[in-house]
């Protein structure tokens, strides 16, 4: 039984109080904790002790990782985030979806037929591609998800 989940993820900002807005106010974290050049943002529970938690670090914020990691690029502008994705439930999502429109967020929608996701994309003022994803049973489409599973197992 795999019992591994997302802990946290770490985004360094010239701006973390947009951020930090956007995240509560659009999102709708909460806070979990701040420190002078860091605030961890509560997604969800999960372990105890260790919820799931969005951080976001000044970009002044010094490395405080393993120092045999390569703190240089761990501090550097350059990074290989494509987006992240806040996962929910199909009746979460529709209210998330009308919310959002009502705040005004740019949003675009999508479907994704081989896992049968739902899926809103916005971005936060960085310009980072946020994901908001649901299943939705209606649009899963079996052929095409036997075949991208089939193609995992390739993998391994």
């Amino acid at each position: 039984m795999n019992r591994k989940r997302l802990g946290e993820l770490v985004i360094r900002s010239e701006n973390p109080q947009a951020l930090v807005r956007f995240y509560r106010e659009v999102i709708g974290l909460k806070s979990f904790a701040a420190f002078e050049t860091a605030t961890f943002l509560k997604i969800a529970d999960d372990f105890k002790g260790h919820p799931q938690l969005l951080a976001i670090f000044d970009k002044a914020h010094k490395y405080s990782g393993p120092q045999a990691m390569q703190v240089d690029r761990a501090e550097s502008a350059a990074g290989t985030l494509h987006h992240f994705a806040f996962a929910m439930d199909l009746e979460e999502f529709k209210a998330e979806q009308d919310r959002l429109q009502k705040l005004g967020v740019e949003l675009e929608l999508g479907e994704h037929p081989p896992f049968g996701w739902r899926s809103i994309y916005m971005h936060d003022p960085d310009g980072n591609s946020v994901e908001m994803v649901c299943y939705d049973a209606s649009v899963l489409d079996p052929i095409l998800n036997q075949k991208v599973r089939s193609a995992s197992e390739d993998i391994e």
